[in-house]
């Protein structure tokens, strides 16, 4: 199989694992054809075969051409003692070419070459026998598997064998056996059989699968259509009866499904029906022919298919309506944050990217100037997405916001944090990043409880800072947090982030840091709201998977 040059899209990795599996298959039946013809023993042993340069007939290719179906005539190669020991084709029709190698003369090929299972499959006594014995050889199944510019192909169809001139022409029905075949197949699977009802004499001959798909002993009368009509229930009569008016005063196909009452229980009948009239088609219908197949099993799928199909349809508005509230929810918890605000001495910027529509995340963080000149910087995640993440992150927000206002330090609003969470919310975590700026000091003293570290931004080069042990929000009830110092110095730059930044599914998580790292120093000179926008735009696809947001905090001159 070629590669598809179609781009990869949403649907290629199906494709190509639907396409891996054939091939796969392919090549073990090639390897199983291989062994069951001994491609290259036979090959050997044919060619070993003395044969002398066989000129074509003048008949042989007309009468080969003669013929519809697949023709090939053939000529005997005898041994010195006047025994067969091989054919050679002398002529082939267009239709027997397609089955011949490609390679060089169209004809001219020993039969043990191109069939190398000739002799056992009997092809090969049959055609002796019919030029010893000078008879036809009547239609008898054949099977083989050829050898077509090297590569092996099963076939199967009725062959015939009729001497001509010391030499003997074999016509191959292939579309008579593959018909034949799948036919009984469906019939012996119970799937239908066909019809044909001649009006004018109330005949009837149908196949075998009718009998068993009404339920009729074999050797009974098959059925006339009107006795058909009465296995039909009563709300499907009416669309049977306008598809047959249509059949029988107009001549249009008939393709119908009905439900039956048969004694296997209440099915679903497919009727496949053609008007039978006269040769020029103008004269009346006197016959009807056709299929009619059992398609249960495909309505109840389609059924299926269908509930399916409406229950994701409600899910999916279901869905988008919570995004929308949930979006709308987080629009009036979250405050918005300026460009650029300043609370002693001390610049912060945000930038936020919502997660891809419909995936709606726990991100939120917190600015709050406190009565005693300090001022509240966190940013956190509340695991999980949807109206409970949002629900878990405004529980977060606010109950740090109230604590904020104890003037405890912050390694005790961590504790008391997460107290609040493993109460209040008990199946659910969180990270979280606290500071508070000390403007008095110039100090900023943090705590984190399982968040990303923050990074440092110091004379255009940028580091991560050391992380104090602390578990994630909602693990432990008694859960201890240590605090970290770090003093500012004018012009330093202090990032805290959410994971989303960083993480990428099936990408390591050191090299979202790196590229984090890297892009903070590049754009270390920014003005801080333009810096927040640059390091999301680079670092952020288009649709995150997850939320993301960057809170970036400056001291500004002395």
């Amino acid at each position: 199989m070629e590669d598809s040059a179609t781009p990869a899209g949403p649907g290629q990795d199906g494709v190509a694992a639907v396409r891996a599996l054939l091939g796969a298959q392919a090549e073990t039946a090639r390897r199983a054809a291989v062994v069951r013809i001994g491609e290259d023993a036979a090959r050997a042993a044919a060619e070993a075969v003395p044969c002398d340069r066989v000129e074509t007939p003048d008949w042989a290719g007309p009468l080969a051409d003669a013929h519809p179906m697949p023709a090939v005539v053939f000529a005997p190669v005898r041994d010195d003692a006047g025994r067969i020991v091989d054919f050679v084709d002398v002529a082939a029709n267009p239709p027997a070419r397609r089955y011949a190698p490609r390679q060089g003369s169209p004809v001219g090929h020993l039969l043990t070459v191109t069939q190398p299972t000739s002799r056992t499959s009997g092809v090969f006594d049959t055609l002796c026998r019919a030029v010893e014995t000078g008879e036809a050889i009547a239609p008898q199944d054949w099977a083989d598997t050829l050898l077509i510019d090297g590569h092996p192909r099963h076939v199967a169809g009725r062959l015939t064998a009729a001497p001509h001139r010391g030499h003997v022409l074999v016509i191959i029905d292939m579309d008579a056996e593959r018909y034949r075949r799948i036919s009984r197949r469906a019939e012996e699977d119970g799937l239908g059989g066909w019809a044909e009802w001649d009006l004018p004499a109330a005949a009837t001959e149908w196949s075998p699968g009718l009998h068993r798909m009404f339920g009729l002993p074999e050797g009974a009368p098959p059925l006339g259509l009107d006795a058909l009509a009465a296995f039909v229930v009563p709300e499907d009569l009416p669309g049977l009866h306008t598809a047959l008016e249509l059949l029988l005063r107009e001549g249009a196909p008939c393709d119908v499904d009905v439900r039956a009452e048969l004694p296997s229980g209440e099915r679903v009948l497919r009727f496949v029906m053609e008007a039978v009239r006269d040769e020029d088609e103008s004269g009346a219908v006197w016959g009807v022919q056709g299929y009619i197949r059992d398609v249960t099993q495909v309505h109840q799928v389609r059924t299926r298919l269908d509930a399916a199909l409406r229950d994701a349809d409600r899910r999916r508005e279901q869905a988008r309506a919570e995004a929308r509230v949930t979006a709308r929810l987080r629009e009036a918890l979250l405050p918005a944050h300026p460009p650029e605000q300043a609370y002693n001495g001390v610049v912060s910027a945000l930038a936020h990217r919502p997660a891809e529509l419909g995936v709606l995340g726990g991100d939120w963080y917190n600015v709050r100037p406190l009565p005693d000149g300090r001022v509240l910087y966190a940013l956190g995640d509340a695991a999980g997405h949807g109206l409970d993440a949002v629900a878990h992150m405004t529980s977060l927000r606010s109950g740090l916001e109230g604590l904020a206002f104890t003037e405890h330090p912050v390694e005790t609003l961590a504790a008391w944090l997460n107290r609040l969470t493993t109460e209040t919310h008990p199946d659910r975590t969180a990270t979280a990043v606290i500071c508070r700026y000390h403007p008095d000091r110039r100090l900023l003293r943090w705590v984190s409880a399982g968040h990303p570290p923050p990074i440092l931004i110091r004379d255009g080069r940028a580091r991560l800072l050391d992380v104090p042990e602390g578990l994630l929000l909602g693990v432990l009830p008694d859960a201890v947090y240590r605090a970290a110092e770090l003093a500012l110095l004018p012009g330093d730059t202090v990032l805290l982030y959410s994971d989303g930044l960083v993480e990428r599914r099936g990408c390591d998580l050191s090299d979202g840091f790196d590229a984090l790292l890297s892009a903070a120093e590049e754009y270390a000179e920014l003005p801080l709201h333009l810096l927040t926008e640059k390091l999301a735009d680079r670092l952020l696809p288009s649709a995150p998977e997850d939320d993301a947001s960057l809170l970036a905090l400056r001291r500004s001159g002395p």
